[in-house]
């Protein structure tokens, strides 16, 4: 075992016995240790930032930097000096990068990529030559002034992916079965303390999404005039510029509260449509024609049929396990109906975790690790490795501490309610952007001016014929 920091070799003044290294999906990896700087090799202080690398038997399993550290005691009289380290990955550089950017009929990949390229290219992070793959095609994502990790997040989502940052600062964004462990799980000799966890926690197989407004396809209005009225409220709150027509005549129409000298006037979102006050009141023999089209709530329900007959065959009744979910950044049916059926996929499965230790490596989160224990019930099943700890169990020999989850119930239900709760920041991808807010970026520029400067001189002289003249200038002007 190896630490090196700011890329020097400091393993003979780290106490290995309380390094700890924690690397978990979809959250950012840690590590931590306690440094005795004996004869102040490291100087008066270890600075938050420095670049601190772990490589255990040849290979890297933390980079990150300090984020924290704690001088515990100077011993009197002396130089020694005693830190507590607690180090973050690289995901911590995606936390700290503000994102504001939109997309359309792009597929999730090149989203990830553009944003790799325009916000964290610049700290180093890169994309592999098969690191991102290119994913679904998503219709629409409005990333409103989020951090990078937000949007990162919910185009994983959406595409059913996984992503992280590797120790070589390489950001991968890939289908969950993308890489395979180094080795499976079918023997004991393996492992040592194992627990398998079956449970319905978060289980659902129909999902209703309550999202926001989507908008009607064209509709038609006629409305009679009554010789008094220059209102006149159709069916649903009007999403764009509507055509009236008086009498089969095509009339201007104008913002309300905006412009002036239109013949009829309309707002987003208000139903109503106001008549200028110059124009004639309409009589009966008059005839108003809107066509606009209009915003609708949007309520989805998507099913997974097979997971119904499923509980259905084994518990009776109706097999239904339903819940709500309130999405109102979500612009349109459709958006709608994929995050349903996203949700679907994740938890119309009953969850299997399991957790073990072993003192084999090679194992990373995000790989798939196969398990055919047949007298734990676990035949040649598949696992999404969840989390792994590494620390040392006696002196020369270090512990690894794996959970893994079947299924797409990554990141843990806990989280993912969490996050449920607290999303206020979202997308379909759209982020909740509000009616009439604009999304502004600030384009800065610099450019290079070269200035050159010419002063023609013209000397006038005359002579003076004796300097008790000068200065006389009324007898010897030049």
């Amino acid at each position: 075992m190896q630490v090196f920091i700011d890329g020097v070799d400091r393993t003979s003044i780290v106490d290995l016995r309380t390094l700890r290294v924690s690397d978990a999906i979809g959250e950012r990896s840690t590590a931590g240790f306690l440094v005795n700087d004996l004869d102040n090799t490291l100087g008066p202080v270890l600075q938050p930032g420095e670049v601190v690398e772990i490589v255990h038997d040849g290979s890297k399993v933390f980079a990150g930097t300090i984020d924290r550290a704690v001088q515990l005691k100077v011993a009197q009289g002396a130089m020694q000096r005693q830190y507590q380290v607690d180090c973050v990955d690289w995901h911590q550089i995606a936390d700290r990068r503000i994102v504001a950017e939109t997309y359309e009929n792009t597929p999730a990949g090149s989203i990830v990529a553009d944003l790799v390229s325009k916000y964290l290219a610049g700290e180093g992070i890169s994309c592999g030559p098969d690191s991102v793959q290119e994913g679904p095609i998503v219709v629409e994502a409005v990333f409103n002034y989020v951090p990078a990790t937000t949007a990162l997040d919910k185009l994983a989502e959406l595409a059913g992916f996984s992503w992280w940052i590797d120790p070589e600062k390489i950001l991968h964004f890939v289908e969950r079965a993308t890489y395979a462990a180094p080795w499976v799980l079918d023997s004991p000799l393996k492992f040592r303390e194992l627990q398998i966890e079956r449970s319905r926690e978060g289980y659902r197989n129909r999902q209703y999404i309550r999202a926001g407004k989507d908008i009607t396809d064209p509709q038609v209005e006629q409305f009679k005039g009554d010789g008094a009225s220059r209102t006149w409220t159709v069916g649903f709150p009007i999403a764009r510029v509507p055509t009236v027509k008086v009498n089969g005549v095509v009339k201007t129409v104008g913002i309300k509260g905006i412009d002036e000298g239109k013949d009829f006037y309309w707002n987003k979102g208000d139903p109503v449509l106001t008549q200028d006050s110059s124009g004639s009141v309409l009589t009966a023999s008059d005839t108003l024609e809107v066509t606009y089209q209009g915003f609708f709530d949007v309520v989805v329900l998507v099913d997974d049929y097979a997971a119904i007959e499923e509980r259905k065959g084994v518990e009776g009744g109706t097999g239904y396990y339903e819940a709500v979910e309130d999405e109102p950044y979500l612009s349109s049916r459709e958006a709608a109906i994929r995050s349903g059926n996203a949700k679907l996929r994740k938890y119309a499965k009953l969850m299997k975790r399991i957790s073990f230790r072993t003192y084999q490596g090679g194992l990373r989160p995000g790989q798939i690790l196969t398990v055919n224990l047949p007298d734990r019930g676990l035949v040649a099943e598949d696992f999404l490795v969840e989390a792994v700890d590494l620390s040392e169990e006696s002196p020369g020999v270090w512990l690894y501490s794996v959970r893994a989850i079947s299924g797409e119930a990554v990141g843990g239900w806990t989280k993912f309610f969490k996050n449920m709760a607290s999303r206020g920041q979202a997308f379909v991808i759209r982020e909740n952007i509000r009616e009439y807010q604009v999304l502004i970026r600030l384009v800065q520029s610099q450019e290079g001016w070269q200035w050159a400067e010419q002063m023609p001189v013209t000397v006038f002289a005359c002579p003076i014929p004796s300097s008790s003249l000068y200065p006389s200038p009324t007898l010897y002007p030049c």
